[in-house]
């Protein structure tokens, strides 16, 4: 049996929205480090007139009669972090978060104001929301590159109050810059003003929708399973812009579980929210290989090798780009403008590299180079006969391999399949319910499950969760209608 004689029915479709998190710290409130001397856990950055303080009842508490401010320290900054607290009590005063450079200078601030709306200041930009805030309701704050996204949770759902792009915060993607930086609890209060906080954290999020979803594999092509649970790299869509990050699942469930993220330095000290990895460990040298897109510079190709698991955690991975291109040839292996989706396994003794990559007159098709090395030196082997290809995958099926890409921008949910070493045979992946989307990924992978093997396809669509552009997808997982053993 060939893959494209499966039938893939749905299992079942979700749209993690905030759902995924990667706790990165919290204000602990369940002692009273305000008036216990032996520990200093949220050390006080500013203080301007008569204010009392106390940490009781798992929240901390702060009064004043005739006004003042106080900020504590929450930990450092990170320029992709999410912040939130949930406001217990607002009377008279203002209630935030405050980040603060290498000097002290307070650079940006977010700022819930008398209950009735935000404000956020960054250098000499200021933008106001309104927003009605009622005790119980969670204020998050989520960080990008050059901006900041507000959302008040009241219960259902966090909702979006506004976003802002700040030129101030382009600086904070240095790394020289934000590892030296500091983000407060800042409290300002009016005359008889009480402000009361509970659960205030940090955490990486998983973003409003998630995309280019691919399987981290073994160098080939096998996806690594441990414990029960696969390992994904996707794209974390935000509100604008998105990260690389990694997420566990257990492909009997739709159980899923934020892993990590990835960020790339590409020599300019710049940690930046490139995606669309392809991951890859190989087993005989213990070295993990990485391929991306570097959106950040130019949408060309990147890649980098690494000793340490790039699974877990905040990662900041140094890699580099392809060589530039000289305009001639597009079979060449050279960093092409608008280069996409890279995949790459170790398949009959060479590493084939599958590039995504735009032509004049027929849109994006797949090339597909070879090489004894799996970050240099490729050859050039062959290429599909049609475009609108997105999302390439070389998959291991029942002793030989296949590639699967999704297609076509102008149909729904075109999916197609190819054997690994000649894309001029074409054949279409079928599914019993499709995604309602154009060119999703070919995400097929096959694991054991039980005394059985399966093969799950897990892929996205193209419904966008905010206004920009590329701030979709919802996740589809489809098993085959037939098992191996």
């Amino acid at each position: 049996m060939m893959l494209h004689e499966l039938t893939f029915r749905r299992r079942f479709s979700v749209n993690l929205y905030q759902s995924l998190k990667l706790p990165v710290g919290e204000m602990s409130l369940y002692k009273d480090w305000v008036n216990d001397r032996r520990g200093d856990p949220y050390p006080m950055m500013h203080l301007q007139g008569d204010i009392t303080e106390s940490v009781a009842d798992a929240a901390y508490h702060v009064t004043s009669a005739e006004g003042g401010e106080v900020s504590r320290l929450l930990g450092s900054f990170f320029p992709y972090y999410t912040y939130a607290f949930t406001v217990a009590e607002i009377q008279h005063s203002d209630m935030g978060f405050t980040v603060c450079d290498r000097d002290g200078g307070r650079a940006v601030s977010v700022m819930l104001c008398r209950a009735e709306q935000i404000v956020v200041r960054g250098g000499d930009e200021e933008t106001a929301f309104p927003c009605h805030v009622h005790a119980g309701d969670i204020l998050i704050v989520t960080f990008r590159a050059g901006g900041v996204s507000l959302y008040l949770d009241r219960g259902s759902r966090p909702e979006l109050i506004g976003d802002v792009t700040l030129s101030v915060l382009n600086d904070y993607l240095n790394e020289d810059v934000y590892a030296s930086s500091t983000v407060s609890l800042t409290t300002r209060l009016g005359a008889e003003g009480r402000a009361v906080y509970r659960e205030v954290n940090s955490y990486l999020c998983g973003g409003i929708s998630q995309a280019d979803i691919k399987p981290i594999k073994y160098e080939d092509g096998t996806p690594i399973m441990e414990n029960g649970r696969l390992f994904l790299s996707f794209s974390a869509r935000l509100e604008v812009g998105c990260y690389q990050a990694i997420m566990s699942w257990n492909p009997t469930m739709c159980d899923f579980r934020m892993e990590g993220a990835i960020f790339y330095d590409l020599g300019d000290g710049r940690s930046c929210n490139d995606v669309a990895a392809s991951i890859v460990y190989d087993r005989r040298v213990q070295e993990w290989y990485i391929w991306f897109c570097a959106f950040s510079h130019g949408h060309v190709l990147a890649r980098g090798a690494v000793k340490g698991d790039p699974r877990y955690g905040i990662q900041i991975i140094d890699a580099r780009l392809m060589d530039a291109w000289d305009g001639k040839d597009l079979t060449a292996f050279a960093g092409i403008a608008g280069d996409e989706d890279p995949d790459l396994a170790w398949i009959d003794g060479k590493w084939h590299l599958t590039i995504c990559r735009r032509e004049p007159e027929d849109g994006y098709h797949y090339y597909r180079f070879v090489s004894d090395h799996p970050l240099d030196g490729f050859t050039y082997v062959d290429r599909t006969l049609t475009g609108g290809k997105t999302g390439g995958l070389m998959i291991p099926f029942e002793g030989s391999y296949c590639f699967a890409c999704g297609t076509d921008f102008h149909s729904r949910a075109k999916y197609d399949v190819y054997p690994y070493d000649d894309f001029s045979q074409r054949e279409r992946l079928t599914c019993d319910y499709d995604d309602g989307g154009f060119r999703g990924w070919g995400s097929v992978i096959g694991v054991y499950v039980g005394s059985r093997k399966k093969y799950y396809w897990i892929t996205f669509d193209r419904h966008n969760g905010s206004g920009w552009n590329w701030s979709y997808g919802n996740i589809y997982v489809y098993e085959a209608e037939a098992y191996f053993r």
